[in-house]
């Protein structure tokens, strides 16, 4: 396991019970986790339907990657809340402001070889919506580097009527190679395309 990951005590406990709950009682379907890298800077880029969905995502890459994450700042408002996603590894994000302590935070994650999962739509997105997404994600790589690697969770908009639910990794996307606004949503946009086409 790559040490630069996210070794948090309770980001190992959640992982663990996570994944022993939803592969008992509902089923984990996951393929291409061989895709995943096992070390160095790598972002994971997924879509988000469900506030299920960084249990589902934790559980299943958790294998090969244990990834920090980005999570709107008013999640933290409540301290109960806000003690357990520190403590899963989640950075608070000011979605309607300033940014730059999250994406310093995030880059500093990546700068030490880390993986950091990220939602290029910013928010959730009901399946049959589509949403512009946000160029946080190419901000990102271009400056780590970082290849991003695509996720499409399956079924998790109808927890807990459907079974199993499903995790697709999609390969590595090189990080771009021009920056500029037009140039980070363009890459934005084809990074939320090679996720939907899992």
């Amino acid at each position: 396991m790559n040490p630069a990951d996210a070794q948090l005590p309770l980001r190992l406990w959640t992982e663990t019970a996570g994944r022993g709950l939803l592969s008992a009682v509902w089923g984990v379907k996951t393929s291409g986790l061989e895709q995943v890298p096992r070390s160095g800077a790598l972002i994971v880029a997924c879509n988000h339907v469900s506030l299920l969905d960084p249990v589902l995502l934790y559980a299943a890459i958790g294998p090969a990657r244990r990834p920090y994450s980005l999570a709107k700042k008013e999640l933290f408002e409540n301290p109960v809340l806000g003690w357990f996603f520190r403590g899963v590894g989640t950075i608070p994000l000011d979605r309607g402001g300033d940014a730059t302590t999250a994406m310093r935070a995030a880059l500093d994650v990546l700068g030490k070889g880390g993986c950091l999962a990220i939602y290029p739509e910013g928010t959730r997105v009901a399946p049959g919506e589509s949403r512009r997404p946000k160029a946080g994600v190419s901000f990102l790589a271009a400056r780590s580097r970082a290849p991003v690697v695509p996720v499409r969770l399956v079924g998790t908009e109808r927890f807990p009527l459907v079974f199993p639910l499903e995790v697709r990794f999609g390969r590595p996307m090189p990080s771009p190679e021009t920056e500029g606004r037009e140039a980070e949503l363009a890459y934005a946009r084809s990074v939320m395309d090679a996720v939907y086409s899992l």
